[in-house]
């Protein structure tokens, strides 16, 4: 279950992260919010996973689910309702497999143990483990299924996590 951890700190820690929008001014209120705590992150997003990922989040929420993410904490899970647009644009703007190794680093895992798990995880399970997570809704018998058998399987060929 610790890789459910990790999953839920790699989608909170992408909240945080920020970039440029070259001229929309709600992408440019958004980069700012991200940015501010993008600067005391171990992990940060380049320019361009950062400018993709608030042009996506402005594109795909409405208003005032833009205005209430705003108003929050960066550190903070999103606001309900922004959960399944925020992992699409993660998908869609970030290299997750190299964002899930540079954080587990951060963490103190070890290179070889970060990508390890990274590769055990494809971006179908990924993306499943992290809805779950931020949603509460629970994966399909199908997709749990799937889940544990990567569980299993980081456990016994990646090794043991000191954490």
């Amino acid at each position: 279950m610790k890789s459910l951890a990790v999953i839920t700190f790699i989608a909170l820690f992408a909240v945080a992260c920020g970039g440029d929008s070259g001229g929309d001014p709600r992408v440019d209120e958004l980069v700012a919010f991200l940015e501010e705590e993008s600067a005391v992150d171990d992990v940060q997003l380049t320019d361009s996973e950062n400018r993709c990922l608030a042009e996506a989040l402005v594109a795909g929420l409405d208003d005032n689910l833009l205005d209430e993410l705003l108003a929050g904490d960066p550190k903070d899970d999103p606001p309900e309702g922004a959960e399944l647009v925020l992992i699409e644009s993660l998908f869609d703007c970030v290299d997750m497999n190299q964002l899930m190794v540079d954080s587990m680093v951060a963490d103190g895992a070890t290179q070889d143990e970060a990508e390890c798990f990274a590769g055990a995880l494809d971006a179908e399970t990924l993306e499943t483990m992290m809805t779950a997570e931020l949603t509460g809704a629970d994966p399909s018998p199908e997709e749990e299924e799937a889940l544990m058998a990567v569980v299993f399987e980081v456990m016994f060929t990646c090794g043991g996590f000191d954490e």
